[in-house]
């Protein structure tokens, strides 16, 4: 049922403009856009939509009071950090193929061409990692955006 006030309330932001979401999805899992096809970044819309929603990252003990709503490949890992290395490893998994980022930080370089990653809260947690309750980083390879980092996103600054 959650799910379902979810996408109802994300298609309404997209048919309103953004301006009919003001509350925030809840913290257990991404907001999924119903509209968005699965589709690799030449079909995909390349483009993210802001929203003024609040997220509370148990984890950085962080409050984020805004997020973008972005495609993204479905069933994409996270990791701890904006890194591939063994210290950094998946930590979890986005199962959608659009959820919302709250910001993006440099890392490690990509098969993107970049070192630019994002920061959500994804769908489900690696085994032994739910204490950081789904948030981890994606490298900008699996967002679907025509530029990194997306313009006028928040800067992580997460260490």
């Amino acid at each position: 049922m959650r799910r379902t006030v979810a996408v109802l309330a994300a298609m309404a932001a997209v048919v309103f403009g953004g301006s009919a979401v003001t509350q925030a999805a809840p913290r257990s899992a991404p907001v999924a856009v119903a509209t968005q096809p699965e589709a690799g970044p030449a079909g995909a819309q390349a483009s993210c939509t802001k929203r003024n929603v609040s997220h509370y990252d148990a984890w950085t003990q962080r409050t984020w009071t805004a997020d973008w709503v972005c495609g993204n490949r479905a069933g994409a890992p996270l990791h701890g950090c904006a890194s591939f290395i063994p210290a950094c490893g998946v930590i979890g998994w986005i199962d959608t193929s659009s959820s919302w980022f709250v910001c993006w930080g440099r890392g490690a370089q990509h098969s993107g061409g970049n070192n630019i990653w994002y920061y959500t809260q994804g769908d489900r947690s690696a085994p032994g990692e739910g204490g950081r309750q789904g948030w981890g980083f994606i490298p900008a390879v699996d967002v679907w955006t025509s530029t990194d980092p997306w313009p006028g996103m928040t800067e992580c600054n997460i260490a």
